[in-house]
C-alpha cells in the first residue's frame, strides 16, 4: 500500500494554507544529530524507515546518498511546513536549478514496517558532492557515528539478555558490565523474525508500546561477535541506534539489532524462549516479564 502524506492546515487568522510535506532524513538531521534542531517543531512520522540507495561519507562531517538499486539507506520521516523546508534547503545547499548544488532534492518511496510505503522528499548527491566514495556500512549514518564512541551501550531485548551463549563462545568478558534496564518507547516486541529454528525476537515500530531490555556497556571489539550472532552479514538483522531510558532516569543512545524482514509471529523454540526469560529475570520489570511469558504461551498454544 502506498500512502502519500500531505496534511493541509488552515490558519483562520490570515487564511493562509500550509501543506505539510513528508521528508526522509538520513544524516545530520536525524534524532540527536547536530542539525536535528531544524526539525524541532516537526512531527516525527516514523523512526524506522528506509529507501533504496547507497550512503557515502563526504569527510566533511555529513553523509550523502546516491541512487543505487538493491541497497538500503536507513533514516526517519518527518512532516515539515514550507517554511521549514526552505530552511532545510539552505542547510543542504539546494536551490532550484542550481548548477553546483551540494544536494539535489527528490521525491522517493520510503518503506516502513508492515510493508507500508509513502512518498517523501529527500536530498541526494549534487554536483559538488558527486565524487564522495567512502561507503558507510549498513546504510546507517547514526550507527557509523556511534561506533566511534568508547565505550558503547548495547541494548539486548532477546536471547542476548542471557549469558549462556556468551560463555559457550568464550566472549563473556565483553559483556561483564551490565548497566541495568533499558526502556525503548513507541516500539513493540514481536517474534516476527522468521527462521528455520522458530520465531526470533524483533523490534517493530508501534506507538504507545514499550520494549524493556538489558543494557550492557561494551567496547567496539564485541561488535564482531554480535554481527555474527545476529546474522548481520546475511541480512537477518541490522544494527540500529535507539534512544532509551536507562534505569528509569537518564536518556541514552544504544546500539541494538532489528530484523530486516517482518513476518507473522511464530512460536520460539523452548530453548530460545528459556534464554529470553532467564536473561530478563532480576533486571526487567515483573510486569514486562509476565507479558513476555503470555506472548510465548499464546504462540505455543495456537501454533
Amino acid at each position: 500500500m502506498l500512502c502519500i502524506t500531505w496534511v493541509i492546515i488552515l490558519l483562520t487568522g490570515n487564511e493562509r494554507r500550509d501543506i505539510l510535506k513528508a521528508i526522509f532524513v538520513y544524516g545530520t538531521l536525524r534524532k540527536n544529530e547536530k542539525n536535528h534542531h531544524y526539525l524541532n517543531k516537526a512531527v516525527c512520522l516514523y523512526e524506522q524507515a528506509w529507501i533504496h540507495g547507497k550512503l557515502f561519507d563526504t569527510k566533511k562531517g555529513y553523509p550523502v546518498m546516491k541512487e543505487v538499486n538493491g541497497e538500503k539507506i536507513y533514516g526517519e520521516v518527518y512532516q515539515v511546513s514550507d517554511e521549514q523546508l526552505a530552511t532545510i534547503n539552505q542547510l543542504e545547499g539546494y536551490t532550484e536549478d542550481g548548477p553546483n548544488n551540494l544536494y539535489e532534492r527528490k521525491t522517493v518511496t520510503v518503506h516502513v514496517d508492515n510493508e507500508k510505503k509513502l512518498e517523501a522528499i529527500t536530498y541526494i548527491t549534487g554536483k559538488s558532492l558527486a565524487d564522495s566514495n567512502l561507503t558507510i556500512p549498513f546504510g546507517d549514518w547514526k550507527v557509523y557515528q556511534y561506533l566511534k564512541n568508547k565505550p558503547l551501550y548495547y541494548f539486548a531485548y532477546g536471547s542476548c539478555m542471557d549469558d549462556d551463549r556468551f560463555k559457550l563462545a568464550n566472549v563473556q568478558h565483553y559483556f561483564q558490565s551490565v548497566s541495568g534496564k533499558g526502556v525503548l518507547d513507541n516500539h513493540g516486541f514481536r517474534f516476527s523474525r522468521s527462521s528455520s529454528d522458530g520465531g526470533k525476537a524483533d523490534i517493530i515500530e508501534s506507538p504507545g508500546e514499550i520494549i524493556e531490555g538489558v543494557v550492557y556497556k561494551i567496547l567496539v571489539d564485541a561488535m564482531d561477535y554480535l554481527y555474527e550472532r545476529e546474522g548481520v552479514f546475511v541480512n537477518a538483522y541490522r544494527p540500529a541506534v535507539v534512544s532509551l531510558q536507562l534505569n528509569n532516569s537518564e536518556i541514552i543512545e544504544a546500539i541494538t539489532f532489528i530484523g530486516t524482514e517482518k513476518a507473522d509471529e511464530t512460536k520460539p523454540t523452548i530453548k530460545y524462549a528459556t534464554e529470553i526469560i532467564r536473561g530478563a529475570e532480576g533486571i526487567l520489570s515483573d510486569h514486562y516479564i509476565e507479558k513476555l511469558k503470555q506472548r510465548i504461551n499464546k504462540l505455543t498454544l495456537f501454533s
